[in-house]
């Protein structure tokens, strides 16, 4: 690959006029522009990224870190950042923790040998590590945006999911329905946008006159396993309800195994709505009725509030609450 000094020798101009092309091509004459270009696409020039970064103090790279790339919720939050990023020159460089706070930290200190310009983060729980993980960013003066969950505690940006108003939805929408009865298959309470989801199933409740039971909470984790256990667990200490509130689709996908197994009808014998709309929601036997998140829209709008901050050299200081939008297929019936 040519040199810039080749370029300019064969361009007829100097190799600051070379430079000025590629980083402050409004310096340069059209005509001068045209010519370098030319010469630089015959030669197979392209400027030197590390001396690039040395001038503007930026890579143009990005951090992208997710706790789980394999849950179908996050490919369209990472198509939304990378979208985002290429149609504003900046890379996405991706890191998969696996939810390993060790993993986290030495995802930073990579990131930070690469010298990234900043950090989008997602699947932060909210204990004691992650607001430790999540400070040290910020201490390192990192701009960073939080995606999908944030912790109040700290003074971060962020781009979420209203999730009372998604919790209050789901349960308004079994209460429109004629059910009375609605249990809730629970994700961790210790968990803020999850507390949020169940104190909207309960305003839901109070505004329409009905009893909040503690005994129609049953708590789990987000995974299809978890939703088949935590079903199973409810429904032996009582089965009187007629509709459930999972609050993730992959704990519904538990529950929908479960009714399979023990001749169950969905929605005929029990109706069932959930939060996430990940793609295979729309896929199952009958299709799920679900809160879906604006998961492009989420990661886009992080990386716009991430790259803008870069560009204007501010820290990040902004937060976004994105509504999460009923999806009615055929996993709940009437009963009024």
């Amino acid at each position: 690959m040519a040199n810039i000094y080749e370029v300019a020798k064969e361009a007829g101009v100097s190799h600051m006029t070379v430079s000025r092309v590629f980083n402050n091509p409004d310096l340069v004459g059209k005509n001068t522009r045209k010519k370098v270009m030319t010469v630089a696409n015959n030669l197979g020039y392209r400027p030197s990224q590390v001396a690039r970064s040395m001038r503007t103090k930026k890579t143009n790279y990005i951090g992208l870190i997710l706790p789980d790339i394999i849950n179908p919720f996050f490919p369209e939050v990472v198509r939304g950042v990378d979208d985002y990023a290429r149609k504003n020159k900046y890379n996405t460089i991706l890191a998969n923790t696996d939810n390993d706070y060790e993993v986290e930290i030495s995802s930073i200190e990579m990131f930070l040998n690469r010298g990234i310009d900043g950090i989008i983060l997602g699947g932060i729980a909210g204990g004691k590590k992650d607001t430790a993980f999540l400070n040290k960013i910020i201490d390192k003066g990192i701009p960073s945006v939080l995606i999908d969950r944030f912790i109040p505690d700290v003074n971060s940006s962020y781009v979420i999911t209203d999730n009372f108003k998604a919790g209050y939805d789901a349960t308004k929408y079994l209460i429109d329905l004629g059910h009375k009865k609605i249990v809730v298959i629970s994700s961790p309470q210790k968990i803020k946008i999850f507390r949020d989801r169940l104190e909207g199933y309960k305003q839901a409740l109070k505004d329409h006159n009905i009893e909040y039971r503690e005994d129609y909470i049953c708590e789990g984790e987000e995974l299809v396993e978890s939703g088949y256990k935590t079903f199973k667990k409810l429904i032996k200490k009582n089965d009187d309800f007629t509709a459930v509130f999972a609050m993730c689709d992959f704990m519904a996908f538990g529950m929908y195994k479960f009714c399979k197994e023990n001749n169950i009808k969905i929605p005929d014998d029990l109706s069932i709505i959930s939060i996430d709309d990940i793609f295979t929601s729309a896929l199952i036997t009958p299709p799920l009725t679900t809160m879906a998140q604006q998961k492009y829209e989420m990661g886009y709008a992080a990386a716009k509030i991430l790259i803008e901050s870069i560009e204007k050299g501010a820290f990040p200081d902004k937060k976004v609450v994105l509504k999460a939008n009923l999806i009615e297929r055929e996993s709940c019936r009437s009963i009024g």
